[in-house]
Parts: C-alpha cells; structure tokens; sequence
C-alpha cells in the first residue's frame, strides 16, 4: 500500500503514483498510458485499459460466424457516399 497526496494540476486535481506499482499491474511504460477509473463500493479503482487488440484476443471469427448463423442482407439500392 501506498499513501500519496491529491494535487492540484491545473484546474484539476490529481494524484502521483510511483512508478514501481504501475510496473506491477503491468504498466511498464506509464507517460500518456490510457487507463479506466471507475468507483467501486465506495473506492476509486484505476487498471490498465485494455487496447482494441487485447480485447479481440482470442477471438475466432469463423467460430464466431459457425455459432451464429449471421446471414447478409439486403438493404435495398445503395445511396450516399458508401458508393466508391
């Protein structure tokens, strides 16, 4: 654990945290690392945020279209821009 101070930067407030406990929830390299903050039970929770990537892994595609069923559409004769 950890006591820190809540500072003012700019016109607003912060906190500074040392760089050993980003480094162990995996945050290695932390200028402008985009993390989620959120309030659980009455506590500020700040992680990671997870990139496009992470969250796809392990996504299967052909899997994904064999499970659902997903048939094409037709949305009838194409209109706007979308025609290149």
């Amino acid at each position: 654990m950890v006591t820190t101070k809540i500072v003012k930067l700019g016109h607003s407030q912060g906190i500074r945290l040392p760089k050993s406990l980003l480094k162990e929830v995996g945050i290695d390299e932390p200028i402008n690392t985009p993390v989620r903050v959120s309030i659980e039970d009455g506590k500020i929770v700040i992680m990671p945020a997870q990139s496009l990537m992470q969250r796809f892994a392990g996504f299967d595609l052909d899997t994904y279209w064999q499970e659902n069923d997903s048939e094409e559409y037709d949305w009838g004769k194409s209109v706007g821009k979308e025609i290149f």
